[in-house]
């Protein structure tokens, strides 16, 4: 009979539950201080979301993210995607400088040069929890609204 410790059960049970291999991602590449926005506050919680199986073997996995519109955080869904040729991504950020201003700026697909190219459209999108989530005081807040990952195609109103 094998002997396996408790600590290496909860390890196991905690990289299987939280995918302990990463999902293939795009390049990246930091976001340039110009990309950067003052924001009020900070972001709720991350949106728990489930990844559909990858569409296809190039495709490159962007984490869902939160982005600053009209004056509120809203969910950006995660997304497979094909990425642009010759385009790194600079994922969202959220920095704080040394006087305290928060500053935000969203995902965003960029060139050689450092210029924003447009988003190649979705291939498959996360499914969103709109669950309420635990933030880091332990208190329960609201998830937010989700928008559709930029490039997704506008879905039609059932009627």
């Amino acid at each position: 009979m094998i002997r396996v410790s408790p600590a290496y059960v909860v390890w196991l049970l905690a990289t299987t539950a939280c995918g302990a291999g990463a999902l293939p991602g795009p390049s990246y590449v930091a976001q340039p201080t110009s990309a950067l926005v003052a924001v009020p506050y900070p972001p709720p919680p991350a949106r728990v979301e489930s990844v559909p199986p990858r569409p296809r073997s190039t495709a490159a996995w962007i984490d869902g993210e939160w982005s600053w519109r009209r004056r509120r955080w809203l969910w950006v869904s995660g997304r497979w995607v094909e990425p642009p040729r010759g385009a790194r991504y600079a994922p969202w950020t959220l920095v704080r400088a040394a006087d305290g201003t928060l500053y935000e700026a969203p995902g965003a697909w960029r060139d050689a040069r450092g210029g924003e190219v447009a988003p190649p459209a979705p291939l498959a999108q996360a499914s969103v929890s709109d669950a309420a989530v635990v933030d880091a005081n332990g208190e329960w807040r609201a998830a937010g609204r989700t928008l559709r990952p930029p490039g997704a195609p506008v879905r039609e109103a059932s009627r």
